[in-house]
C-alpha cells in the first residue's frame, strides 16, 4: 500500500523526538491534557456516562476524580506513541517491565503456541517493546482504523516488536503457522465493541451487558495454543508493567465460551484495581441487547 501524504508528514515531525528524553515530552502531554479535558472536553459526556454505568457505588466527586486521571493518561499515551516511532531500543528497553517472562518460555518448551490476550488499559503500544528472544514467530493482531494515516503510522510503530496481523488475516496466518510446524505467539487486544452484524455473544462486563468477540478463543481452539493474560499497567510515567499470566493452557473439548468469559472477568479485575488506565472515551456500549 503506498504511504499517505499525511503519514509522512506525521513520520517528519515526530522525528526529532528522538533526540530528547520521553520525560521532557511530557510538558507537550501537559498542554495536551489542558486542551483535551479543561478546553475541549473531549468525549466528556461519554466518560460520564461509561463511569457512571461501571461504577455505580463511587460517588459523583470520585468519578470525575477517575476521568481526570485518565485524560492525563491519554494525553501521557498519545505522546508516548508519537515519540517510540523513532526512539532507538536503547532508550526504550529501559521503560517496560515485564513479570514472569518465564511463563512464555516454559509454554515455548512445552511446543505450544501462545495467544497473548490484553484489553485497552494502561498504554497497550508499550508490547511493542516485549522484544526478549523467543523461539516463535511474533504477531500483533490489529484492527484496520478508518484514517488511512493513523493505520500506517500504528502499524509501522507495532513492526517493531512483532509483525502487523490484520483481524481479517489472522485465522489464515495463524493456522497455517502452526500447520508447517511453528509456534507463534501473538497478542491481541480483544475488548473491542463487535460490529452491529457481529452481536452474538453477550457478558456482564462492568455492569452492563456487552457484546464481545469470540474469535481469539476459536483461534486459540483451532491451533491448540495456550492463553495468557496480559495486563499492561503504568507504574510511573514513561514507565509500564507487562504482567503475565496463565488462563489456560490446555483448551481441551470447549465449554461454551469460557476463555472469553475468564478474560472478561480478568480484565475487569484490572479495571476495579486501575479505573484510570482504561479507555473510557471508546463507546463500548453502544449496542444493547435489542440492537438490530
Amino acid at each position: 500500500m503506498n504511504k499517505t501524504f499525511g503519514y509522512y508528514v506525521l513520520m517528519v515531525i515526530t522525528w526529532p523526538m528522538q533526540f530528547f528524553p520521553l520525560r521532557l515530552h511530557y510538558v507537550w502531554s501537559d498542554l495536551f491534557y489542558v486542551i483535551l479535558y479543561h478546553l475541549v472536553g473531549y468525549r466528556k459526556e461519554v466518560v460520564a456516562l461509561n463511569l457512571k454505568n461501571s461504577f455505580p457505588e463511587k460517588t459523583e466527586s470520585e468519578r470525575k476524580e477517575i476521568a481526570r486521571k485518565f485524560y492525563h493518561n491519554f494525553a501521557d499515551m498519545f505522546i508516548e506513541t508519537l515519540y517510540f516511532a523513532h526512539a532507538s531500543e536503547k532508550k526504550t528497553n529501559r521503560l517496560l517491565h515485564v513479570e514472569n517472562i518465564e511463563l512464555v518460555h516454559e509454554l515455548l518448551d512445552k511446543g505450544k503456541s501462545i495467544i497473548l490476550i490484553a484489553g485497552h488499559l494502561g498504554n497497550w503500544e508499550y508490547s511493542h517493546l516485549f522484544r526478549d528472544k523467543l523461539k516463535a514467530k511474533r504477531y500483533y493482531v490489529y484492527k484496520h482504523l478508518e484514517s488511512k494515516t493513523f493505520d500506517q503510522y500504528y502499524k509501522k510503530l507495532r513492526s517493531r516488536g512483532a509483525e502487523p496481523l490484520e483481524m481479517a488475516e489472522t485465522y489464515r496466518k495463524l493456522y497455517s503457522c502452526v500447520k508447517s510446524g511453528q509456534q507463534y505467539l501473538a497478542l491481541f487486544i480483544s475488548d473491542q465493541r463487535p460490529l452491529a452484524k457481529e452481536l452474538y455473544y453477550w457478558v456482564t462486563f462492568m455492569n452492563q451487558d456487552t457484546p464481545v468477540y469470540t474469535g481469539t478463543e476459536k483461534i486459540a481452539r483451532n491451533t491448540n495454543a495456550a492463553v495468557v493474560y496480559t495486563e499492561i499497567t503504568r507504574i510511573a510515567r514513561g514507565h509500564c508493567r507487562l504482567k503475565l499470566e496463565l488462563l489456560k493452557e490446555d483448551i481441551g473439548v470447549p465449554k461454551g465460551y469460557e476463555i472469553t468469559d475468564m478474560f472478561m472477568a480478568r480484565l475487569e479485575e484490572s479495571i476495579r484495581q486501575y479505573p484510570d488506565q482504561y479507555f473510557w472515551t471508546h463507546k463500548r456500549w453502544k449496542y444493547s441487547r435489542t440492537s438490530k
